[in-house]
Order: C-alpha cells, then sequence, then structure tokens
C-alpha cells in the first residue's frame, strides 16, 4: 500500500533576525511525499542498536526526489521525525527512510 499517508520535508535553520538570541525551528522544503509503513525486522533493529542510534520507525517515500538538506520529515500524524538513514530502492521508484520520533518537537516555522 502506498496510500497510508503524506508527509512533508523539512530542514532545520537558525530563523531569528541578525544579533538575536538563535532560534531553532523546521522550515519546509515544499516537498511533499506518499509513503507505506515497512515492518521493523530483527536485523535492522540491532544494526540500530550497535550504532547508538534508535529506529522508530521504517517507511518508503515513493515517486519523490529527496534532497540533500531534507533531514527531518512531518507525518499525517503530526509526529516529527529525524530521518537517521535513506535508502534507494530502484527497482520500486521509492526511498526507503529510517526514523526516530523527536522527544520534543521544534516548532515550524511559518
Amino acid at each position: 500500500m502506498r496510500d497510508e499517508g503524506i508527509l512533508t520535508f523539512y530542514n532545520l535553520q537558525n530563523t531569528a533576525q541578525s544579533g538575536q538570541m538563535p532560534k531553532q525551528q523546521l522550515v519546509s522544503l515544499e516537498i511533499i511525499g506518499y509513503y507505506a509503513n515497512k515492518t521493523i525486522g530483527f536485523n535492522r533493529m540491532y544494526a540500530a542498536k550497535g550504532a547508538n542510534t534508535k529506529l522508530d520507525k521504517l517507511i518508503r517515500v515513493y515517486n519523490t526526489q529527496i534532497p540533500e538538506e531534507a533531514k527531518y520529515v512531518i507525518l499525517k500524524d503530526g509526529r516529527q521525525y529525524l530521518i537517521t538513514d535513506a535508502v534507494q530502492i530502484v527497482d520500486e521508484d521509492c526511498v526507503e527512510l529510517s526514523l526516530e520520533r523527536l522527544g520534543k518537537y521544534y516548532e515550524v516555522a511559518d
């Protein structure tokens, strides 16, 4: 299934005016994609633990070119995730993303 939801790609930037306190916000890259949830296998889960990373969600994004600066996604339910790994699946024209859920959400810039 490719229709489990729509996600939007973001980058974290300092949006404060010059000379003011830094203000980190998620800035939309104006790229959306349709995604499907995938099952996290034991091998992938233990590999993530061995690399000291947390793997909360595995998804496939279809027919979308993901730019290098895309580091975060927000899913249709509003949850924010950090992209920890991206693997191109050429046969299916998709990208598989390993996601880590953020404990504290960032503000989203207008």
